[in-house]
């Protein structure tokens, strides 16, 4: 027993020396910047500023309610003034609640939340979490507590798209922070805990719940007694009738790619953060705005009908994306963040194979009911839309034209279903199962990869990464990123090149036999090449020409089925109103020497002077 205390002992003297020398250094180390210093500004394609980090209005602690003030302490970190950065009561009595009963409490403080704040990220890993550590010792080191309860409050998150109380005092009750009474205040206290969850525009119910709590935290902790909480809880809130006018979520969406685009290069950490991050990106506001504006239109009256859209230019620059219909009701960005299924918009991918094998436009299947036989005794029995089949042999430019199902997974079992997989890796999509059913896009993936080999193709084999971020630069004009481009030929030209003039087959009316051509009743004014994709939860249209590649899709978050035209064609229509928008002089590719043009019969595949013209190689 003696030597165990012996050794118990020196371990406790360790700590604490270890504990000390962690203060010393943070209080060596010169401070980290706060307030408005530390900033990430954004600028679009033609230098123009469209978000600043410090979104909020900067206020100071006098220009808040004080029964702010005392609800954000009592809730959040009642011994803010008391601790050096971490509460060892807080931290102890949160061990003792998770390790003995089913509730799970946290214990970080005010000074730690701010610090996590400034990384402007929640990525949940050691390294970071120790960054965090060390960071909220150096603010307690350097500043005084109400320096960092100021900037606390002016860079929370409040929902909704809203950072800082000054905008969020705005946005929920259309005050200014100095005019919030103990009931809005209490209210907008809990929100910080969870906004989606504890907004009283997302659920009342939830949100007076959680303000019940923040009011007794305030009676517990001597800032208001029993009656006063009483009668605060009882007042129905009166909210802001216009809350979504009081801020700007214009591009937000954008924005989130281009702060996970930064991240994702490794600038969105505090040393380079306190430099100042200049960060020029491919925004087009232009072309953004019109997008928005397309977007809302074909919406209207469809609720809850979630739209991803994205517009690359040929050299990968992403000029605009949509994430959802509304920013303030959700973050989430189905652009880049989603996983469906891209159904028939693979099938360009698998004919790109096919074309490299010795495919034509004029090779033919048989279109019919088809019940495969498979290598492991399996059958598998894809179908047609609505069960129309030629029953008859159709050339490629047809199958493409009317997205027939039969004659992709022949192509595909033809080709050996190792063939897409192998042409999927070379995109970045790894751990892909061969199956007949990947040719009909049972690849789960969103809008932003999938824009990686579409672009490709559409650039003429030429591979470059999808990017955002264009030149990063620091308050002192120093270069700390530049996007270079690899122009990396990836894919076959003149096989791209086929494949493009192919892609045009789903305009023609010449087409609509057995089925309609897909994308006959949403005619451009100029050539693009363009295929589209459903299934029972997803809808997508993708076109491209030299210039520009429109990816769209639609669909509900909860995987609801689309039951309704009106709801799988607005793709259709996002595709359709972009191209005639972006593009009035028709531009298109120039075959090869190695390719040669033939006039065809649409349907028989046969040689026809007045026939649609596609590419062959010599």
């Amino acid at each position: 027993m003696k030597i165990f205390i012996k050794w118990l002992r020196r371990l406790i003297i360790c700590m604490i020396i270890l504990v000390m020398s962690i203060y010393l250094l943070a209080y060596i180390i010169e401070a980290p910047d706060v307030g408005e210093q530390q900033y990430i500004k954004l600028y679009d394609n033609q230098n123009n500023l469209y978000y600043s980090s410090y979104q909020s209005d900067y206020v100071t602690l006098n220009e808040v309610s004080d029964d702010f003030i005392n609800a954000i302490i009592a809730i959040e970190d009642h011994r803010f003034y008391e601790h050096k950065g971490f509460d060892i009561i807080g931290i102890a009595r949160a061990i003792k609640v998770n390790v003995f009963s089913d509730d799970i409490q946290g214990a970080s403080t005010i000074t730690q939340q701010y610090a996590r704040l400034m990384y402007l990220t929640n990525e949940k890993t050691w390294n970071r979490k120790l960054n965090e550590a060390f960071l909220a010792i150096r603010l307690e080191m350097h500043y005084d507590k109400d320096t960092i309860l100021e900037g606390y409050i002016n860079t929370v998150y409040f929902g909704h798209g809203i950072y800082g109380i000054s905008k969020a005092s705005k946005y929920y009750f259309d005050k200014e922070p100095s005019e919030l009474d103990l009931n809005e205040a209490s209210m907008l206290a809990g929100v910080i805990n969870g906004p989606e969850y504890y907004s009283p525009f997302n659920d009342m119910e939830a949100a007076k719940e959680r303000q019940l709590l923040v009011l007794d935290a305030m009676v517990t902790y001597g800032y208001i007694d029993e009656n006063t909480a009483n009668d605060a809880y009882e007042t129905a809130f009166v909210l802001n009738d216009h809350a979504s006018k009081t801020i700007e979520n214009s591009y937000a969406y954008y924005k989130d790619t281009v702060l996970d685009e930064l991240d994702e290069l490794g600038f969105l950490t505090d040393s380079y953060i306190s430099q100042g991050l200049n960060v020029e990106t491919s925004l087009d506001v232009s072309i953004q705005d019109t997008l928005e504006d397309t977007v809302s239109e074909a919406l209207e009256g469809m609720d809850e009908l979630e739209v991803a859209s994205l517009i690359v230019d040929h050299n990968a620059n992403v000029l605009a994306l949509v994430g959802g219909t509304d920013y303030t009701t959700s973050q989430f960005n189905r652009a880049t963040s989603s996983s469906r299924q891209i159904g028939s918009t693979m099938k360009p991918l698998l004919y790109y194979i096919a074309l490299e094998n010795g495919f034509t436009p004029i090779t033919k299947f048989k279109s019919e009911a088809t019940t495969f036989q498979l290598e492991n005794g399996e059958t598998y029995s894809p179908s047609n839309f609505n069960d129309k089949y030629a029953n008859d042999d159709i050339t490629l430019a047809q199958a493409i034209a009317v997205s027939d199902n039969t004659y992709a997974v022949k192509t595909h079992l033809f080709l050996g279903e190792n063939a897409l997989v192998n042409f999927l890796n070379q995109f970045g999509y790894t751990h892909i199962s061969p199956h007949p059913s990947l040719a009909l896009g049972t690849l789960n993936t969103n809008i932003y990869e999938l824009a990686s080999p579409y672009v490709t193709i559409s650039n003429e084999g030429i591979y470059n990464d999808i990017h955002t971020i264009t030149k990063i630069t620091n308050n002192n004009g120093d270069i700390l990123y530049e996007y270079t481009p690899t122009n990396q030929q990836l894919l076959n030209q003149d096989t791209c090149l086929i494949l493009s003039q192919l892609l045009t087959s789903p305009f023609h009316e010449e087409f609509s036999t057995y089925a309609s051509a897909t994308m006959v009743n949403y005619q451009v004014n100029t050539t693009f090449a363009v295929k589209t994709g459903t299934t029972a939860y997803d809808s997508l249209c993708i076109g491209y020409n030299p210039n520009y590649t429109i990816l769209s899709w639609c669909g509900y978050d909860d995987n609801r089925e689309m039951t309704l035209q009106t709801q799988t064609r607005i793709p259709k229509i996002l595709f359709q109103t972009m191209a005639n928008y972006l593009q009035e002089d028709d531009i298109w590719y120039e075959p090869t020497d190695s390719i040669e043009q033939v006039p065809i019969d649409p349907i028989t595949g046969e040689y026809d002077e007045s026939g649609l013209i596609y590419w062959f190689k010599k």
